[in-house]
C-alpha cells in the first residue's frame, strides 16, 4: 500500500497571509455594509428634504402666482389710468383755451362798458356838496378851460366816488360821459396840460380799465422811463396795451415790454 501524500504545514509567512487576505475581505465587507447604510440614509434625508421643501415651496408658489394675477390687474389697471389722464390732459388743454379765449373776450366787454368813463384822483373829500355828476362837470371845465380847453361844461350822465370812505386818503371820482368824443377831448387835454392843479393841490385824470388791462398797461411803465428824453423818440400806449414808438421817421408797436427793450439795445 503506497504511503499518504504528506500536505505541507504553512510556514509563518503563509499564516500571515492568509489572516491579512482574511481581514482584508472583512474590511471591503465591512465598508461595503457601511457604504450602503450610508447611501440608504443620505437617499432618505435626500427625500424628506425633498418632500420638505416640496411642502415649503407649494404655498410660496400659489403666492407667486397670485401676486403675478396681482401685479397684471395692476398694470393693466395702469394703462387705462395712463389712457384717461391722456385724454383728460388734452381736454385740459382744450379747456384752458377756451377759457383765455372766454377771458379775453369777457375783458374786452368789460372795457367796451368803461370805454365812456375816466377816474379823478386826488380830489378832497366833501367839495362835491351832493351833487357829484355836476361838481365833476364843473371842476372838468375849470382845469381844462381857457383857450383851446373845455368852452362849457361836458355832459356827463352820472359821477360818483369809489368805495365807501375810509378818512385817509381822498376816494378816487368815477365819471361817465354821454359822449364818447368829450371824453376823448377831456384825456387829450389833460396829457397835453401836464400837472393839473385845483384848489391848491395836485389832480390825475386818467382812462377807466379794467384790472388785467390796467396790469398790462401798467407793464410798459419801464420801458417808458428808459424811452423818455431819447432823442427823436416819440412813444404812446394804444388801446388795450401796445406801445407805439416812432423813432427815425419809422413807426413800431410793440406789445411786449421785452420786445421794446430789445429794439432799443438794437436799434438805439
Amino acid at each position: 500500500m503506497p504511503p499518504k501524500p504528506v500536505k505541507p504545514t504553512p510556514g509563518p509567512s503563509q499564516a500571515s497571509n492568509l489572516t491579512a487576505n482574511a481581514g482584508n475581505a472583512v474590511d471591503e465587507n465591512l465598508l461595503k455594509a457601511i457604504r450602503n447604510i450610508v447611501q440608504s440614509v443620505i437617499h432618505e434625508e435626500n427625500n424628506a428634504l425633498r418632500e420638505e421643501i416640496r411642502r415649503a415651496v407649494s404655498p410660496l408658489k400659489a403666492a407667486l402666482e397670485t401676486c403675478e394675477g396681482t401685479l397684471q390687474e395692476h398694470e393693466e389697471g395702469l394703462n387705462g389710468l395712463d389712457s384717461r389722464l391722456e385724454a383728460m390732459e388734452k381736454q385740459y388743454d382744450q379747456l384752458y383755451d377756451n377759457y383765455k379765449i372766454l377771458q379775453a373776450k369777457t375783458d374786452d366787454l368789460e372795457n367796451r362798458g368803461r370805454r365812456c368813463n375816466i377816474r379823478i384822483l386826488h380830489v378832497k373829500e366833501g367839495l362835491e356838496s351832493g351833487n357829484p355828476t355836476k361838481f365833476v362837470a364843473n371842476l372838468l371845465t375849470e382845469i381844462l378851460g381857457g383857450p383851446g380847453g373845455l368852452q362849457s361844461p361836458p355832459t356827463l350822465d352820472r359821477a360818483h366816488r369809489t368805495g365807501p370812505a375810509n378818512g385817509g386818503r381822498p376816494r378816487s371820482f368815477l365819471a361817465r360821459f354821454h359822449y364818447f368824443q368829450e371824453k376823448e377831448q377831456v384825456l387829450r387835454l389833460a396829457r397835453e396840460k401836464g400837472r393839473l392843479e385845483f384848489q391848491g393841490g395836485q389832480v390825475m385824470i386818467f382812462p377807466d380799465f379794467s384790472a388785467g388791462l390796467s396790469k398790462r398797461r401798467a407793464e410798459f411803465i419801464e420801458v417808458k422811463k428808459l424811452l423818455r428824453g431819447k432823442e427823436g423818440v416819440r412813444y404812446g400806449l394804444v388801446y388795450p396795451a401796445r406801445l407805439r414808438v416812432s423813432f427815425q421817421g419809422e413807426e413800431n408797436m410793440f406789445d411786449t415790454p421785452q420786445a421794446v427793450k430789445d429794439f432799443i439795445a438794437n436799434k438805439m
